[in-house]
């Protein structure tokens, strides 16, 4: 029996039965999480769910096969289906389990990627597991993460809370603000204009625009995905999607109205998901990091969870090490900089 059985996103049914067997399972590895990416742009390729088996060992996997040939700098200039290179999820990734040997997982692992001829592979780790330590690629961190736990009383949690917080909760209150929580599209216009609004403050790069479809199609799992949005006199004001798998839930993307930022909504918006999250039995609520290293997106989210600072590690490993070279060296003809930047995989610079 092959170590590693590779799952097709055709096979939704299958696909989640093995990742649900998981009890610490992440939403990051459903079907319909990343088939909601790949509807959304080609470039961001083909999911395909890796199980590994060894012994005792159990593991499951999430890559997104991309195609070079797709990637804009490098269209009509290679043949399509020619080289591929692996990302994880958007979000977080790498093998999920219960794994004794990494050695060994590392080397079946190599082995099957070179075998399926990936030239490399860029890994976003989680946040609760040690391979990112047992990894044989290069793992590195240069941004934190902020994960509120939520195995204390919610009177301790709300006491571990940074003072400016628990006064912007008591501020918000008094001024009315009320929650919504649901898991339909009935307010998803608002939503997403609200999240357009806070993307074009903070000049985001397109491919943060989702799309209505996209949203539409993380609705197909139901059981996996939250809307909270904050209320002013009937009016939605500030909105959080959650997403959510065995153990933690994700502050995954929203916003609020610049206009009723003096409410307060968004400490009060954390404050709900957190009471919802623990009446829901969840372990942990990951709030992320900021856009750049420490900023103040991340200084605001740590006010939350003081104590709960993670270092967050990102993984990068070449299999073909010739063929990039190669790759890298065509693209240093149009983007000389590419040879010393710090891009991965460098020619996608």
């Amino acid at each position: 029996m092959e170590n590693i059985t590779e799952i097709s996103v055709n096979k939704q049914e299958q696909w989640n039965a093995v990742v649900r067997s998981f009890s610490n399972y992440e939403v990051f590895y459903l079907n319909e999480y990343v088939t909601a990416f790949m509807r959304e742009n080609k470039k961001n390729g083909i999911p395909v769910l890796l199980y590994y088996r060894n012994g005792n060992d159990k593991a499951i996997n999430v890559i997104f096969k991309r195609d070079l040939s797709k990637d804009k700098k490098w269209e009509g200039k290679i043949d399509a289906g020619k080289y591929f290179d692996l990302i994880s999820p958007y979000g977080y990734g790498g093998f999920l389990g219960t794994i004794t040997d990494f050695e060994t997982l590392n080397k079946i692992y190599d082995n099957y990627c070179k075998k399926h001829g990936y030239i490399c592979e860029f890994v976003r780790f989680r946040l609760f597991e040690s391979y990112n330590q047992y990894y044989d690629g290069k793992a590195e961190t240069k941004m934190h993460n902020v994960i509120r736990s939520l195995d204390i009383p919610l009177e301790k949690m709300w006491m571990e809370f940074k003072p400016k917080v628990r006064k912007n909760v008591k501020h918000a209150n008094k001024n009315g603000l009320k929650i919504l929580i649901e898991n339909t599209n009935e307010h998803l216009k608002e939503f997403i204009d609200i999240y357009y609004s806070t993307m074009d403050r903070s000049s985001a790069e397109n491919e943060y625009y989702f799309s209505r479809e996209f949203f539409e199609y993380l609705l197909k799992m139901p059981d996996n995905i939250m809307y909270f949005y904050v209320l002013f006199e009937n009016n939605i004001i500030s909105a959080e999607l959650v997403i959510f798998g065995g153990e933690n839930c994700y502050s995954y993307l929203g916003g609020t109205l610049k206009e009723y930022f003096d409410l307060r909504p968004n400490d009060f918006l954390k404050y709900e998901i957190i009471k919802w999250a623990q009446g829901r039995g969840l372990k942990n609520f990951v709030l992320g990091g900021g856009y750049r290293e420490d900023d103040g997106i991340f200084q605001y989210k740590s006010c939350l969870a003081p104590n709960g600072i993670v270092d967050f590690y990102v993984g990068k490993k070449i299999f073909d090490e010739y063929t990039y070279q190669q790759l890298v060296n065509l693209r240093a003809k149009e983007n000389p900089r590419c040879k010393e930047s710090e891009y991965f995989p460098k020619y996608r610079d």
